[in-house]
């Protein structure tokens, strides 16, 4: 008998865990958005259809502008309602209210940085129309918030947190958080200023070597600079030093280079991969008129895409539009300035942080912006005693109209339409290259660049002192002078993060561009591959070659063809190609890495770890002994004196004694893609272990740092070979027959793990592979998985 209710009670108990763990399941489904059928709402001006084909793209029909950007608002919310509310809260400095004390360094400095309060302003100066859209935007994910019945996404639930009405404000606040991930000047001009705690002014310009081609750039005198200041140059925690990771493409061919006799445009910006993708195809429909490509979850427009005339396409131009300004403290608080003492602006932040008490944060403001230095410890012990850093940013001036040129760049029906409505872009500076129907191509680097004056000496290169006035920005450079193309004779424009302006361009915008290996690449298949089409184009996207490789292996092979003669004849005979099934492109990465540990660890001793990175063109004229740089071969910390010889193949053994601690021993069996896997990082679950396999999307990939199919290497890490920044967007678009336009994006389009469009392009992406989105009506039906039809309340 008691056997019996044992086995009964069992029984029941298993009954009541499926039952549970099946209601729980239940539930959380309740969390995927109504697709499929009608839905009432306060807000349209008419009935907007949506209709989702099988990649769970939103081909969206409304009758106005006003609907449309309302409807964009409602699909945002429905898939990607939790990156939209990390985004705001990034941008906010609120994240210590959802996911605790974790969270409140980063909220510290963003609330001192003030974006959200730079937002607001800029907000309040946009035209009507622009604040209109962000209105109908707003609306949009509100009208969802109110409706949505069930379960909201899970992170919420993990979390304990309901998302708040959204604003238009929020919308800004996240452009300019692109802007900040786009925007890198500072942490340069702090590195430098640590390494001159360890180096000498000489061996600090070999270290950031001049772009290729041009001359190098003196490191003003420190004593001159400062007026016989002191620097401590103790600070080793802030990572300074980092090389960012740049890899954006983009280009277009006039139709005298294409098979169709009309344009084709290319563009595959690379940021960091997220889990779900930064960005969110979709088709928006008014009225016959069509808008195409992807969106970034918090905005209302198109960013990258085409409409029925044009297609544009971004790359990052990467000028210095920030400057840290040393600010000297005056005996009563206040700061120095050219005028006689100045008292800070003042500001009183409170941070409230998930299960624990609020934060109370008193942010100061000089002329030239917030005093950084108050919320980041790492400085400590860089800068003199009585002395403060303050950053002067572009993106925190209290006007920004970049929302209107967005709108702008949307309607353009016209070159000139197209420039002209972009003389409003504000930040951030982007190579913008554009072709049309009509065959034309043009490019336009548009932005608020600052004017320094002649008489700055550290010309971006180290902070400046703030009680001079000879180091304030002097406006901005004129829109007319800014970087712009039409038609060139040559019939292609391609940009790549690299220099975009000859030896006799004017201006100042940067001289920090990216690397131009992969301008060159691109340049080469461009004027040697024949006559181009979206095929040729998807090959050149996904194209692996390695000019870094190309430069680097004839200078390390001869080195070890003794010592490791298979090896060396391997690599010799190796295409240069960066592909996952193979072991050469792994051992020449973890040898390049190990040289880098090689050539510099001595000279940065404590330092070092922040700096590792590739640095191939200092490598290059370390090992080419340009202007006697090879002397960095020698170790230091030894009395023998080695040479580039020695480094060479000692970088080669320990790169293989690395590498077979966790392959083996045999390197013929090693695989790049084994190591080199793009982790498409979750906010905030990938810092949770248990958390991160049911957010986080892994998947081998191809490419490597400097090819065209940029995939960067995290050379300073634990896992060094992994990748966290890659092509965030691929598309072609095809001029002739703009519906004959490819698109992907990594993830998919839900940010929701139950949803079955959550990863389902990752593969796609990863195979080089491409999507096409038909704005044809009868195509579009005939693909349809879902309709879900937005109609107006009664009496609207």
């Amino acid at each position: 008998m008691v056997r019996k209710m044992l086995i009964r009670l069992g029984g029941l108990l298993l009954v009541l865990f499926v039952g549970l763990l099946g209601g729980g399941y239940l539930y959380l489904q309740s969390s995927l958005p109504m697709i499929d059928g009608e839905v009432v709402l306060d807000g349209p001006e008419a009935a907007i259809e949506i209709r989702r084909d099988h990649n769970g793209v939103p081909h969206i029909y409304a009758q106005s502008e006003a609907d449309l950007h309302f409807a964009v608002g409602f699909v945002h919310a429905q898939d990607r309602l939790w990156q939209m509310e990390m985004n705001r809260r990034i941008a906010q400095g609120r994240l210590a209210e959802v996911v605790g004390a974790g969270a409140l360094e980063t909220d510290k400095f963003l609330r001192t940085l003030g974006v959200y309060e730079a937002a607001k302003s800029a907000y309040a100066t946009l035209d009507a129309p622009a604040r209109e859209m962000l209105q109908s935007y707003a609306a949009g994910i509100n009208a969802y918030l109110a409706t949505h019945e069930g379960a909201l996404p899970v992170e919420f639930l993990l979390l304990g947190h309901e998302p708040e009405p959204w604003q238009p404000a929020d919308s800004v606040a996240w452009f300019k958080m692109m802007a900040w991930d786009l925007s890198k000047n500072w942490r340069k001009e702090i590195g430098r200023l640590t390494l001159l705690s360890r180096l000498s002014p000489e061996q600090v310009m070999e270290f950031y070597p001049p772009y290729r081609g041009d001359a190098p750039l003196p490191l003003p005198d420190l004593q001159a600079l400062y007026g016989g200041l002191e620097w401590p140059g103790k600070a080793v925690a802030f990572v300074g030093g980092a090389d960012p990771a740049v890899g954006s493409n983009n280009w277009v061919v006039s139709g005298a280079h294409t098979l169709s006799g009309k344009p084709l445009l290319a563009n595959d910006p690379h940021l960091g991969l997220k889990s779900p993708a930064v960005w969110y195809l979709v088709h928006l429909s008014m009225q016959g008129r069509n808008l195409v490509g992807v969106t970034l979850p918090g905005l209302p427009f198109i960013v990258l895409g085409r409409n029925d005339y044009s297609a544009w396409g971004f790359t990052n131009t990467g000028p210095d539009t920030q400057d840290l300004y040393l600010e000297k403290i005056t005996g009563d608080g206040r700061y120095a300035t050219p005028d006689g003492p100045a008292s800070f602006r003042a500001r009183r932040e409170i941070i409230r942080v998930k299960d624990a008490e609020p934060v109370t944060l008193d942010v100061r403001e000089s002329r030239h912006g917030p005093v950084i230095s108050d919320v980041m410890a790492s400085l400590d012990g860089l800068l003199p005693e009585g002395y403060v850093l303050a950053f002067r940013w572009t993106a925190l001036d209290p006007t920004d109209t970049t929302t209107e040129a967005a709108r702008n760049w949307m309607r353009s029906g016209s070159w000139d339409q197209f420039v002209n409505g972009l003389e409003s872009f504000h930040t951030p500076q982007q190579n913008i290259v554009y072709g049309d129907i009509e065959g034309n191509i043009g490019y336009y680097a548009p932005a608020n660049v600052p004017i320094r004056g002649p008489e700055n000496m550290a010309k971006g290169q180290l902070p400046v002192p703030g009680w001079l006035a000879a180091y304030d920005w002097q406006g901005y450079l004129p829109k007319a002078v800014l970087p712009r193309l039409h038609n060139p004779e040559r019939g292609y424009i391609a940009t790549a993060n690299a220099k975009i302006h000859g030896d006799d361009y004017a201006y100042y915008l940067t001289r920090e561009w990216g690397f131009p290996y992969r301008t060159m690449r691109i340049n080469s298949l461009l004027e040697n591959g024949g006559k181009h089409s979206v095929e040729s184009f998807m090959k050149l996207q996904f194209d692996n070659f390695s000019v870094m490789a190309d430069e680097f292996v004839p200078l390390l092979t001869p080195h070890v063809a003794v010592s490791h003669p298979e090896i060396a004849r391997t690599l010799s005979e190796w295409d240069r190609h960066m592909v996952r099934q193979r072991p050469e492109p792994l051992v020449y990465i973890a040898w390049h890495r190990a040289l880098a540990r090689r050539i510099y660890a001595d000279e940065l001793g404590e330092l070092f770890p922040l700096f590792w990175h590739l640095k191939p063109e200092f490598l290059y004229r370390v090992l080419n002994d340009t202007d006697g740089a090879g002397r960095w071969c020698d170790d230091v910390s030894t009395e023998a004196l080695e040479d580039c010889a020695a480094m060479i193949q000692m970088a080669l053994v320990d790169a293989l004694s690395e590498l077979e601690e966790t392959l083996g021993h045999d390197w013929r069996r090693w695989r790049w893609g084994d190591v080199h896997q793009a982790h498409h990082i979750h906010r905030p679950f990938s810092e949770v272990a248990f958390l991160r396999p049911f957010f986080e999307i892994v998947r081998r990939v191809d490419g490597g740092p400097y090819t065209i199919n940029v995939s960067h290497v995290r050379t300073n890490q634990p896992q060094p070979f992994e990748t966290r920044n890659g092509p965030s967007f691929r598309a072609i678009y095809d001029l002739s027959d703009l519906d004959n336009s490819r698109f992907v994006i990594p993830t998919g389009q839900s940010g929701n793990p139950l949803s079955p469009y959550y990863d389902q392009l990752t593969d796609l992406w990863a195979a080089g592979g491409y999507i096409r989105i038909s704005t044809e009506i009868n195509e579009v039906r005939a693909n349809t998985q879902a309709r879900l039809v937005l109609k107006p309340a009664a009496g609207r």
